[in-house]
């Protein structure tokens, strides 16, 4: 908030902070440190006043305050905000908060009031279900609220937060212009219109003119707000780190060949522990300085949009080649520094990725997943709309990827035999020998075991001629017919193509980790270090479809953390960030959780339910699926709950469940049943 560092102590009230903030008496025992760590002293809010506190040299008013502000929002989201602040009169102006456009936008649309009356009667939950707003906005609401709160005499301060009649939503339309101006020039996009405009076909010629003129505003229009160089950027980082930090860079970090953390403590004279926190102290030091704004960041930022979901080094250096100038005190390019330095990109044999290659091998199956068919075969004339690499650079990744690809197309069921050889006749598209099948699967089996896996699998048939071919082609139609129910088509020169349909791709009960527990959609989700700092991250077609989001669409969802966002405007559909959820949760990287779907357009994020590992089979398998009590579900109901969760109502055949998981579920789920209505007959027997 812009001037509070500068208040003077006098200004600032005696009384203690937890008088001012009861909730702040809460704070006991192992959750003492987290007050602790904000302000110098053991129990500083129960024996310190705001004026005694701020007298600290390690202290500032601002942070402090977005400290309390933070946990507050995180901990105490029902808490009504007049018993969080009850000193405060309702009958002081909302204008006294000082709070910025985003936020003062939100305080307005949540109260038609001008005094805190209108705002104290609710509680954090309600600001956040206020259209438009995030996590950070509610932050500076409450952060406002907390200024006021230790003012001596808040009236007294009103003239300098008078900002006149201009209306919030103003000021915030200005702002959030200026931004995406600035973002059109760091894209090279300067003459793209920056917004687009919906009007009635018989609007009057007014209406049009306004129109007109609205969308013809580019980034042209707007002052050049240029962050400066990125190497410069670098150097001038690099001229501040003091003699360890500089030694830790130098020859750990960004070194060509980097020396081993206990050569680093030999050089510093310190332990490994105290290297390591040098090094980690240097790398944070120069992050911070680094984020969206700066040069360095700006370039970060777009890198990232080129890299969908990963680009070669050679593609991405043409595109920009400043990022292989060399750093002169460094003696290595631009990108390296960016790869040692930044978790957000990462280079590895040749390919660049954000925020890693990792991530970038798990969105690409992403997409396949959404795109592949039945029979796990993905058409590469398909997969090349949706990524932004050219063909060749998309055939060396998915090699890189170990993911097979035959006469152009990928197959991504490669797991056993019998899968390898179905999906290699799909996409051949021709009859073939077991032998012919045998060295496009490339598994190291020979036609034989080929031979038996046909033999024993329903989908695949073979002729008199001695050559295997899938049973659908039978049914296969000429490419101009009509008939939507077949699934394939047979060209002049003979070769069987899977036929192409007009939709969003798969339905949600197609959608691998995607299940229906009652009216609900349940998505299962593995926690990203990406998530936890905020990032969206990319859905499949499937849940953008369960609730709703069509392909260049948005869907807002309410939850009692603010709305979330569901976007499907590029080649995926993405959602929104969950870290407040995740943040709730306490959720680490690695934890898997279960994004909620539910049919009133409201969402939220909870942790599955466990089940002793010496559960039965299908009580596991109910736990995998999302289900919140699978322990409590009658014997009698457990196979038709599997069964709804894919769609499959009324359906109470181990063999065509098993089939259909086998299909669109994941192989933890699949190996359960099978544990269950498979080997568990076996043994029987």
């Amino acid at each position: 908030m812009s001037g509070v560092n500068t208040l003077d102590s006098a200004v600032l009230t005696d009384a203690h902070w937890v008088e001012l903030m009861p909730w702040l008496d809460g704070y006991v025992s192992q959750r003492a440190a987290l007050l602790e760590r904000l302000a110098p002293g053991t129990d500083w809010w129960l024996e310190d006043g705001p004026s005694e506190t701020v007298v600290e040299d390690e202290v500032t008013l601002d942070n402090l305050l977005a400290g309390l502000a933070e946990l507050f929002v995180a901990g105490h989201k029902d808490t009504l905000l007049a018993d969080a602040v009850p000193a405060l009169l309702q009958s002081l102006p909302i204008a006294l908060m000082g709070l910025e456009a985003r936020a003062a936008t939100a305080v307005k649309r949540l109260t038609s009031a001008s005094t805190l009356s209108g705002l104290l009667s609710h509680t954090v939950t309600d600001i956040f279900a206020v259209p438009g707003t995030s996590e950070q906005t509610v932050r500076d609401v409450v952060h406002g609220l907390l200024y006021c709160a230790v003012l001596r005499d808040p009236l007294g301060r009103l003239d300098e937060h008078n900002d006149g009649e201009t209306a919030p939503v103003v000021t915030q339309l200005l702002d959030d212009l200026t931004e995406l101006a600035v973002w059109r020039r760091i894209r090279g996009e300067i003459d793209r219109p920056l917004m687009s405009v919906e009007i009635d076909d018989d609007s009057p010629e007014a209406v049009q003119e306004v129109a007109a003129r609205l969308e013809s505003v580019t980034s042209r229009d707007f002052p050049d707000i240029c962050a400066g160089d990125a190497v410069d950027e670098i150097e001038n980082l690099i001229s501040q780190l003091d003699g360890r930090e500089s030694i830790a860079l130098h020859q750990r970090l960004l070194a060509a060949e980097p020396i081993s953390l206990g050569e680093l403590s030999t050089k510093l004279h310190l332990s490994k522990p105290a290297s390591g926190a040098i090094e980690s102290r240097t790398k944070a030091k120069i992050n911070a300085a680094c984020g969206y704004g700066t040069a360095v960041g700006n370039l970060l930022a777009s890198l990232r949009v080129e890299i969908q979901p990963v680009a070669s080094m050679s593609r991405l250096v043409s595109v920009h080649p400043e990022i292989e100038q060399p750093v002169p005190s460094l003696g290595v390019p631009l990108w390296l520094v960016l790869d040692r330095l930044d978790d957000y990109f990462e280079v590895t044999d040749g390919w660049a990725a954000a925020p890693d290659v990792n991530g970038a091998q798990m969105r690409t199956r992403s997409i396949l997943e959404d795109l592949e068919s039945p029979n796990g075969v993905v058409p590469l004339d398909d997969l090349e709309l949706l990524v932004t690499m050219p063909r060749s650079e998309l055939e060396a990744w998915l090699g890189w990827c170990a993911i097979p690809v035959v006469h152009g197309s990928a197959l991504t069921r490669t797991k056993t035999v019998v899968d390898a050889a179905v999906g290699v006749l799909e996409a051949v598209g021709q009859p073939r020998a077991a032998s012919d099948i045998a060295v496009l699967v490339d598994s190291g089996k020979p036609a034989q075991a080929v031979h038996r896996a046909l033999v024993g699998d329903d989908r695949s048939v073979l002729g008199s001629d001695g050559l295997w071919s899938l049973i659908a082609w039978a049914d296969a139609v000429m490419p101009a017919a009509v008939d939507l129910l077949e699934d394939f088509e047979a060209a002049d020169d003979g070769v069987v193509r899977r036929r192409r349909r007009e939709r969003n791709g798969k339905t949600p009960e197609q959608t691998r980790r995607l299940y229906r527990i009652g009216l609900a959609w349940r998505y299962r989700i593995v926690v990203t270090a990406d998530q936890l700092r905020g990032s969206g991250f990319a859905l499949p077609a499937g849940v953008a479809v369960a609730v709703g989001c069509e392909r260049g669409g948005t869907v807002e969802l309410r939850s009692r953390l603010g709305a979330q966002m569901v976007r499907w405007t590029g080649a995926q559909p993405t959602s929104g960030t969950i870290r407040r959820f995740l943040r709730d949760l306490d959720a680490q990287p690695g934890d898997e959780v279960l994004l909620e779907f539910s049919p009133d357009r409201s969402f939220t994020v909870v942790r599955p339910e466990t089940v002793p590992p010496d559960a039965d089979p299908l009580r596991r398998a109910l736990a995998a699926i999302g289900h919140p009590q699978p322990m409590s579900v009658a014997d009698r109901h457990v196979t038709r709950v599997l069964a709804d969760a894919i769609g499959l109502y009324g359906e109470s055949r181990p063999r065509r469940l098993l089939r259909e998981y086998e299909t669109g579920s994941e192989e933890q789920v699949v190996d359960l049943l099978k544990e269950a209505w498979v080997h568990r007959v076996t043994a029987d027997e």
